[in-house]
Order: structure tokens, then sequence, then C-alpha cells
């Protein structure tokens, strides 16, 4: 069985149809045309259901908006998650974390621009799960493993290396969406492996 995080993010397999297609087009329109501008009105004419079977799911917006939050954000850091692992040396869940995040592009876009671009807003609103487990915390220990390891420099400041790898993942895949970057994502990975590698890795001193 192929792992959770190769899966659409947005609903159980279990769930009605209806709900489904309210999910999908709710995230496309809150990605495309943003949170505040988008209506139930909006989202019924999009999946071609009516105000009574979204409310039939979801008591409200918001509560719709922060269930996609919920399930995209936990459903990339279960990726990232995977790719942390204590057998494997930091070189190697770099190579790992890089895979996993252009697959997820790949199979669901709109789920992590929604993550990156609503994070602010909707973090202090997350459930207690959620909040338990956050991505930065999981880019915080695997930076602490290579300065353990001697691949990271242990005088550089571990939150500005944590900001400059979620900020490099972040901005590629904005500019996926916007197409400044051809997709498939997977066709970066290697570029992305390496720019990140050199940004990194702990300089050799001069004798």
């Amino acid at each position: 069985m192929a792992p959770e995080y190769s899966l659409i993010p947005l609903a159980f397999p279990d769930d009605p149809p209806s709900r489904q297609a309210i999910l999908r087009g709710a995230l496309r329109l809150f990605v495309r045309d943003g949170l505040c501008e988008t209506s139930l009105r909006d989202i019924a004419a999009e999946t071609g259901y009516s105000n009574t079977v979204l409310y039939k799911f979801f008591e409200s917006k918001n509560d719709l908006a922060i269930h996609l939050f919920e399930r995209s954000y936990g459903t990339l850091v279960m990726s990232v998650q995977d790719a942390m692992d204590s057998r494997r040396t930091f070189r190697e869940d770099l190579q790992a974390l890089v895979d996993r995040y252009v697959s997820f592009l790949d199979q669901n876009l709109d789920a992590v621009i929604y993550v990156h671009e609503n994070l602010r807003f909707f973090w202090p609103q997350a459930s207690s799960k959620t909040r338990l487990n956050p991505l930065l915390g999981l880019l915080r220990k695997w930076i602490e493993k290579g300065k353990a390891e001697g691949e990271v420099d242990p005088n550089e400041n571990t939150e500005l290396l944590v900001s400059l790898t979620i900020g490099l993942l972040s901005q590629f895949a904005r500019m996926l969406y916007f197409q400044e970057c051809e997709p498939p994502a997977l066709q970066w990975r290697e570029s992305i492996k390496n720019l990140l590698d050199r940004a990194l890795r702990q300089k050799k001193r001069k004798s």
C-alpha cells in the first residue's frame, strides 16, 4: 500500500462523493480567488451542490476552511516526517525530504499553496493535535542532526537555516503554481537538493 502522503489529502476514502467534491472545489477556489473573496455560494456553483448540502457537512465557511487547512497541513507534515529517519544520515534525509516534497507538489499543488499562504491565519485556530507536530519543528530537528554529524556549520543559527529551507520550498511551490517553473515538480528535485545542500553544508575552514 502506498504511504498516505501520496493520496489527495482532503477527504477520507469513505466520504460521500458530495463531500469530496465540496472539499476539492473549495480548495481550488480558496487558492485561486482567496478566502475572503470566496463565498459558500461560489463553492456551491463550482461543485454543483446546494448550500444545504454544504451545511450538512460544515457549519460555516470558516469551519470548511479550517478543515481543509488541517487535512492539508497534516498530510504535508506526515510526508516530511517520513523523510526524517533516525537510521539515515542527514544527507540521506535531505534527498528523501526533497523527494517527498516534490511528489506532494505534483499530487496536490493547491494543498501546499493553501498551507503556505494561510499558516499564519489558521495556526492559532488549529487543533491541539495539529499544533503538536509543527513542520518547523521537524526541520529544526533535522538541522540539528546535520550539525551533530558535522554536515551543517554549528555556528550558524538554526532558526535562520530552517527559514532558509522552508523559504526555498514554499517559494518554489508558488513559482510552480504560477508556472514560472515548468511542471512537473519532480524534474526540479536534483536542483532543489543541490541548492539546499550548498546552502546548509558546513564550510571548510582554510588552514
